[in-house]
């Protein structure tokens, strides 16, 4: 049956994207209510403006002056994007090796399809959960924009809300590659994990660090540039690089995952 393990990916995470999807229009309801107190107090501003230099690096330097600003600093600078890293790695290290944990890949390989489909209808049940999730961003922000009068364009809320959904991509391929390399579901996503706190790692300190700032363009998150697409829009350059770089981690998943015995 066509996209059979599609459907099933995403009725088996139906609970859970439930939950996530309240958990971010809650976050985003609550972060939309405290602008109007944010914009009419100077006190506030002024002491978001002079944090030091290592924490604006963590959230960017954004002026919190504007709503555009205020959002990039408290959604999209770390917890939007935190959250669907979650979401993504998970899926990507239980998509294969937590098959294998659990004993059920031989149930799964008995079906009849190639090892390749398996693996490519589980990304496509990834992928969309991850557009639901983003989705479901980008009508929180319509909504909680226009409540608080926040004077972003619909496009850019899109844009953003595409962004964090992009960003995480490589690291739950990566999760994915792993996972099926190894068959181990807690080291992949450890490995990936610890992958996206690097790269993070690389594109804060960067920012501060001399030596480090001509690395930054090895960083997804350098790619990401939410403060930039909240001002101008997203930039198709790093659309393609995030896509790419997760699409040649899928490839070598399925490399990995045609070349192994798996569940040995």
């Amino acid at each position: 049956m066509p996209l059979s393990l599609t459907r099933k990916t995403l009725h088996d995470r139906r609970r859970s994207l439930a939950g996530w999807s309240l958990g971010l229009a809650g976050l985003v309801a609550v972060m939309c209510a405290y602008w109007p107190t944010i914009r009419d107090s100077s006190e506030l501003r002024s002491f978001f403006q002079d944090l030091p230099e290592g924490l604006r690096a963590i959230v960017g330097d954004a002026d919190y002056g504007t709503a555009a600003g205020y959002l990039d600093a408290e959604l999209f600078s770390f917890m939007v994007p935190l959250l669907l890293l979650v979401v993504a790695i998970g899926m990507g290290a239980r998509a294969i090796a937590g098959e294998e944990e659990r004993g059920t890949v031989d149930l799964l390989l008995s079906l009849p399809v190639t090892r390749r489909r398996v693996v490519l209808e589980k990304v496509a049940g990834g992928l969309l959960v991850l557009s639901l999730l983003g989705a479901v961003l980008f009508v929180s922000l319509l909504v909680g924009a226009a409540a608080v009068d926040m004077d972003v364009p619909a496009g850019r809320l899109a844009g953003i809300s595409l962004a964090s959904v992009l960003v995480v991509l490589p690291f739950g391929a990566l999760a994915l590659a792993v996972g099926c390399a190894t068959g181990r579901r807690g080291g992949a996503a450890g490995f990936a994990a610890t992958a996206a706190v690097a790269a993070f790692l690389l594109e804060t300190l960067g920012s501060i660090v001399p030596s480090l700032d001509g690395w930054r363009v090895l960083s997804p998150w350098n790619w990401y540039a939410s403060d930039e697409v909240l001002r101008s829009g997203l930039a198709l350059g790093d659309v393609a690089l995030l896509v790419g770089v997760a699409a040649a981690l899928a490839a070598v998943a399925i490399v990995a995952v045609e070349r192994r015995d798996l569940g040995v």
